[in-house]
C-alpha cells in the first residue's frame, strides 16, 4: 500500500511537471534562484530546455544553467552550458562575459583574456571586459597593456574608482612612486573615507622618505578602521627608517599575529636586531 501511494505521489510530480509551461518553468526556476535554491533552479531550466528546445530564449536559459552550475561548484557542467549557449549564439556579449568569469574563477586567464577580447570586437566600451582584461594583462606584467585598458575606462567611464584605483597600484607596481603618490592623492581628495587609498598612498611616502606623511596617512587609515597585517608592516618599516627597532619589532609581530606571511616577518624581525 504504501509503495503504490508512493508511485502514485512520483507520477504526479512528473505529470505537473510535465503539465507546465515553457514559461511557467522558467519563471519558477526565477523563484528558486531567488530562494538560492540552485539544485532545484538548475533542475527546472532543464525542463524548460527540453520543453521546448528551438526557443530562442534558450541563450539565455543556457547561460543562467552555467551561473547557477557555477554556484554549486560544478565547473565543468556550467562550461558545457556556456559553450553550448555560444556555439548557438557566438556573440552574446552576456554569455561571454559568464564564461571569462569562470576562466577566471579557475585561473584559465588566457582563455578569459580571449573572452575578454572578443567581447571588446562586439563591444569596444564594454567597461567590464576593460577593466577585467587589465587586471589580467597585469598578472602578465604588460603594464602598457593594462594602462590602455584601464585608460579606455577611464574615457568611457571618468569617475570610475575600479580602473583609477587599478592605474595608481599600476604605477606603484612598476616603481613610480611619485605618479601613484600623485594618484592616490587625487582619489583621497575625491573618496576621503576609504582607508586603503591611505595605506597605499603611506607606502608611497615611506618610499619617498617623506616619514611625518606616511605616519599621518597610517594613523588616519587605522582611525577608519583598517586593521590589516599590511598597515603594521608599513609602520614597521617607517619606524626602522627611524632607527626605532624596539617599535617596529613590535608591528611586525603584530602583523604575523593578524596573519601575515611568517617567512616576511622573519626577514624584517632580522632588520630589528
Amino acid at each position: 500500500m504504501n509503495r503504490y501511494f508512493l508511485f502514485v505521489i512520483a507520477l504526479f510530480i512528473s505529470f505537473s511537471s510535465f503539465s507546465q509551461t515553457y514559461e511557467e518553468l522558467v519563471s519558477k526556476s526565477l523563484d528558486y534562484i531567488e530562494a538560492n535554491e540552485y539544485a532545484a533552479a538548475e533542475a527546472t531550466l532543464k525542463e524548460a530546455l527540453r520543453k521546448e528546445p528551438a526557443n530562442q530564449g534558450n541563450i539565455l536559459l543556457l547561460s543562467n544553467l552555467g551561473t547557477i552550475q557555477r554556484k554549486q561548484g560544478k565547473v565543468q557542467e556550467a562550461l558545457i552550458s556556456y559553450n553550448s549557449a555560444l556555439s548557438k549564439y557566438p556573440k552574446a556579449v552576456f554569455a561571454l562575459q559568464n564564461r571569462a568569469a569562470l576562466f577566471c574563477e579557475i585561473d584559465s586567464l588566457q582563455a578569459a583574456k580571449r573572452d575578454y577580447t572578443l567581447i571588446l570586437a562586439i563591444d569596444e566600451d564594454n567597461i567590464d571586459a576593460l577593466y577585467s582584461r587589465g587586471l589580467i594583462h597585469m598578472t602578465e606584467k604588460n603594464w602598457l597593456a593594462a594602462e590602455d585598458d584601464f585608460e579606455h575606462v577611464l574615457k568611457v567611464a571618468p569617475n570610475n574608482i575600479q580602473a583609477q584605483s587599478s592605474l595608481a597600484f599600476l604605477l606603484k607596481t612598476k616603481g613610480d612612486w611619485s605618479g601613484a603618490e600623485e594618484k592616490y592623492t587625487d582619489l583621497i581628495y575625491k573618496y576621503k573615507s576609504q582607508p586603503v587609498f591611505y595605506i597605499n598612498r603611506a607606502e608611497c611616502y615611506i618610499q619617498l622618505k617623506k616619514l611625518s606623511r606616511a605616519k599621518d596617512d597610517l594613523n588616519k587609515a587605522k582611525e577608519l578602521g583598517y586593521d590589516d597585517p599590511l598597515l603594521y608592516i608599513l609602520r614597521g618599516q617607517l619606524y626602522l627608517q627611524q632607527f626605532d627597532k624596539l617599535s617596529a619589532k613590535q608591528d611586525f609581530q603584530k602583523a604575523q599575529e593578524l596573519g601575515a606571511d611568517a617567512t616576511l616577518i622573519k626577514e624584517y624581525l632580522l632588520k630589528c636586531k
